[in-house]
C-alpha cells in the first residue's frame, strides 16, 4: 500500500534530451470577462531553441541560418531570426521542500542553489529564485551585490506541506511574463511527487509549449520510507487512496511532450555539474525564429533539419501557438498564484463558511465530489464504501466423487477470499482544530486466528472508524468494532495513533479497546472533537471517551477499515473549531 505522501526515489536511469520549441512573444496580463487575470499570448513571432550534437555528444558550433531548415506540420519556414546564445537570461530557480524530498538528499534551498547558478552565469543574466511546497512562496531576485554582501542570502520558504510542482511551474512562468529579457529558463529542483497541484499535467504541458520560458527539470530523491520502485503505470496510489502522476511519468512526458531537459543527480557535486550543464546549454544553443502561419490549429508539429552530416538536432516536437487559443490558466489576481475559482479542487464545492470558520459536508451523492474510486474505496448509493475484500474465488479442497447419475458430485465449494490488512481514505481540506462527524454502517466477520486462517499472517481484529489529522507524519484513528460481549449489545472502541516508521506504520494505542452500549448491530454515529491536543470520542452522542496527544497537529480526515470488514459512511460533516 502506498505511503502518505511518498513515492519512489526518482530513477537514475532517467533520459537526458534536449529543450526547445518556447515561444517568443508579447505576454501581457489580460483580464477576463469575470474579471480575474489570465495569461494570454499575443503571437506573431515564433522561436524554436535548437541544440546540435556531433556523433561523440559534443556541440557543433558555428553554424549559420542557411544551414537550418525549420518545418511546421511539414511545411517550411523561412527563418526571420538566427543567434547563437547570445544576450542575457532571465532564470527562475524552483526548489521543491515539501515533506517528501529527503531530508539527507536534498540538493539545497532555494536561495543557495540560485547563488550557485549565479556564480556560473553570464554577466546581464537576471536570476530568482522561488521556494514551494503545496503552494509557492515569494518570487525573490537574487543579485550580484547580494552575493557580495557577506551576510546570509535567504529567500522566504513557503510553509506548509505536500507539493504542487505544476502550479509552481505556472507561477514561475506567470512571473517571468514581466521580464524584459527574451530568453528565459526555469529550473526545478523536485522528486516529482505532486500531491496537491490545481492544474494538471496536460494543462501544465499545454502551458509550457504556449510560453518562452525553457523548463529544465532536476530530479532530487523522495524521502526513503516513501519507496516506489519499478512502477511503470501513470498513477501511483498514496495511503490516502488517492492517485498521483508517477514521478518517472511526469519527468518522462515533461521531456517528450514539452522539451524539458532532465538531469538527475546523485550528489552536490552533481546538482553543481547540472547547473553548469544548463549554463553551457543556454549559451551554445541556436535560436531559430519564423513568422507563424495563419492556422487554427492549437497544436503544431515542428521539425527542424540540420546541414551537416552525421549531426543530429534536439529540440522540442511540438509548440501550442494559437493566437485564438482559449485562455490557458487564471490567476488570482494581483498575484500569480493559480485560482482557485477558476481551477478548484473537487472537495471545494462542498466548503461553506460556518459560524466558526470552514465547514465541509459531503452526502457522496456527487461522485465527482473527488474521493478514491478503487474497488476498495468507492462511492455508493447514498453514501461511501470501503472494504478490505480484494476478491472471492471458489476453492476445491478435494476432487468430487463420480456418481451414477450425473457423473460428478453436486457438493458445495469453498468460497475462499482474499483481504487487504487495512484500507484507509481520506479527502478534503486540511484541519487543525475541528469536529468531524458520520455515519457508520459495518459489517464485521468473525475474527480468525492465524493458525486457522491462511490470509492473515498475523493476529486480525476486524473494524472500521475514522481517520484524522491525516498528514506527512502519520494520523489518528478511531475504531470501533463488535465487543466480546456480542449477546449484551455492545460495541468496543479505540483510539490509535499510527505513524509512519521506515516502509510501515507504528501504532500506539492511545484509548484501549472500551466497551459502550450499542443500540444497533450494524450502525453508529461517530464524532471525533479534537482541539489542540484534547481529542474527545461521542458515539451514537454520547461522549464514550477523551484523551490528550500531541503527536499530529493538523491533516485531512476520512476513513478506514481492518480486515476482514467492510463499511459505508454517510453525511459527513466536518467544522472548524
Amino acid at each position: 500500500m502506498a505511503i502518505w505522501f511518498g513515492i519512489s526515489a526518482i530513477a537514475a536511469a532517467w533520459p537526458q534530451r534536449a529543450f526547445g520549441g518556447t515561444l517568443f512573444c508579447a505576454q501581457g496580463r489580460v483580464p477576463s470577462q469575470s474579471g480575474e487575470p489570465v495569461l494570454r499570448s499575443e503571437v506573431d513571432l515564433q522561436t524554436v531553441n535548437v541544440q546540435v550534437k556531433s556523433k561523440q555528444g559534443s556541440n557543433v558550433p558555428e553554424l549559420a541560418a542557411h544551414d537550418f531548415t525549420v518545418l511546421e506540420n511539414g511545411k517550411p519556414q523561412k527563418i526571420a531570426f538566427f543567434d547563437v546564445g547570445n544576450g542575457p537570461v532571465t532564470v527562475a530557480v524552483l526548489v521543491d521542500s515539501s515533506s517528501s524530498m529527503a531530508s539527507e538528499g536534498r540538493l539545497g534551498s532555494a536561495a543557495e542553489i540560485a547563488a550557485r547558478f549565479m556564480q556560473i552565469a553570464r554577466p546581464g543574466d537576471e536570476i530568482w529564485a522561488m521556494d514551494f511546497t503545496a503552494w509557492p512562496g515569494p518570487f525573490v531576485q537574487i543579485t550580484q551585490k547580494q552575493l557580495s554582501n557577506p551576510g546570509p542570502l535567504t529567500v522566504p520558504g513557503a510553509g506548509g506541506v505536500g507539493s504542487a510542482v505544476y502550479d509552481a511551474i505556472a507561477t514561475a512562468i506567470c512571473h517571468l511574463r514581466s521580464s524584459s529579457s527574451l530568453r528565459q529558463a526555469i529550473i526545478v529542483i523536485t522528486d516529482g511527487v505532486d500531491q496537491h497541484s490545481r492544474l494538471s499535467l496536460n494543462q501544465l504541458i499545454d502551458l509550457v509549449r504556449s510560453q518562452r520560458a525553457q523548463l529544465f527539470m532536476i530530479g532530487s530523491p523522495s524521502r526513503p520510507e516513501f519507496r516506489f520502485f519499478n512502477h511503470i503505470e501513470p498513477k501511483v496510489t498514496l495511503v490516502t487512496g488517492h492517485d498521483i502522476d508517477n514521478p518517472d511519468v511526469v519527468f518522462d512526458r515533461l521531456a517528450q511532450e514539452a522539451g524539458a531537459e532532465t538531469f538527475i543527480p546523485k550528489s552536490e557535486n552533481g546538482l553543481q555539474d547540472a547547473l553548469k550543464a544548463v549554463s553551457n546549454l543556454l549559451e551554445s544553443e541556436y535560436t531559430l525564429a519564423y513568422y507563424l502561419p495563419k492556422t487554427s490549429r492549437k497544436l503544431r508539429r515542428i521539425e527542424v533539419k540540420v546541414n551537416r552530416r552525421g549531426a543530429r538536432v534536439l529540440t522540442s516536437r511540438f509548440i501550442a501557438a494559437n493566437p485564438d487559443a482559449a485562455e490557458l490558466v487564471h490567476y488570482v489576481e494581483g498575484t500569480c498564484a493559480v485560482s482557485p475559482k477558476f481551477h478548484p479542487y473537487p472537495y471545494e464545492s462542498q466548503v461553506t463558511d460556518g459560524p466558526s470558520g470552514t465547514v465541509y459536508r459531503d452526502d457522496f451523492s456527487d461522485r465527482s465530489s473527488g474521493w478514491p474510486q478503487h474497488p476498495g474505496s468507492h462511492y455508493v448509493s447514498g453514501g461511501y464504501e470501503l472494504s478490505t475484500v480484494e476478491r472471492k474465488s471458489a476453492d476445491i479442497t478435494q476432487p468430487p466423487p463420480m456418481t451414477p447419475e450425473t457423473g460428478i458430485s453436486s457438493s458445495s465449494t469453498t468460497i475462499v477470499a482474499t483481504y487487504r490488512d487495512k484500507v484507509v481514505a481520506a479527502y478534503g481540506p486540511s484541519w487543525h482544530d475541528f469536529r468531524v462527524s458520520a455515519r457508520m454502517k459495518a459489517v464485521f466477520e468473525r475474527p480468525l486466528r492465524s493458525d486457522t486462517n491462511k490470509q492473515f499472517s498475523h493476529p486480525v481484529h476486524p473494524a472500521a472508524g475514522l481517520v484524522f489529522r491525516m498528514n506527512e507524519k502519520g494520523y489518528y484513528a478511531l475504531l470501533v468494532s463488535p465487543s466480546a460481549e456480542e449477546h449484551k449489545k455492545k460495541l468496543a472502541f479505540e483510539v490509535v495513533a499510527m505513524t509512519f516508521q521506515g516502509d510501515s506504520f507504528a501504532e500506539s494505542v492511545i484509548v484501549p479497546w472500551t466497551a459502550v452500549d450499542w443500540a444497533s448491530p450494524t450502525e453508529a454515529q461517530l464524532v471525533v472533537q479534537d482541539i489542540a491536543d484534547q481529542i474527545t470520542i461521542f458515539v451514537n452522542g454520547q461522549q464514550v471517551g477523551a484523551a490528550h496527544d500531541h503527536r499530529f497537529t493538523d491533516g485531512y480526515v476520512g476513513f478506514t477499515v481492518s480486515a476482514p470488514a467492510h463499511a459505508s459512511f454517510s453525511n459527513l460533516l466536518v467544522e472548524q473549531r
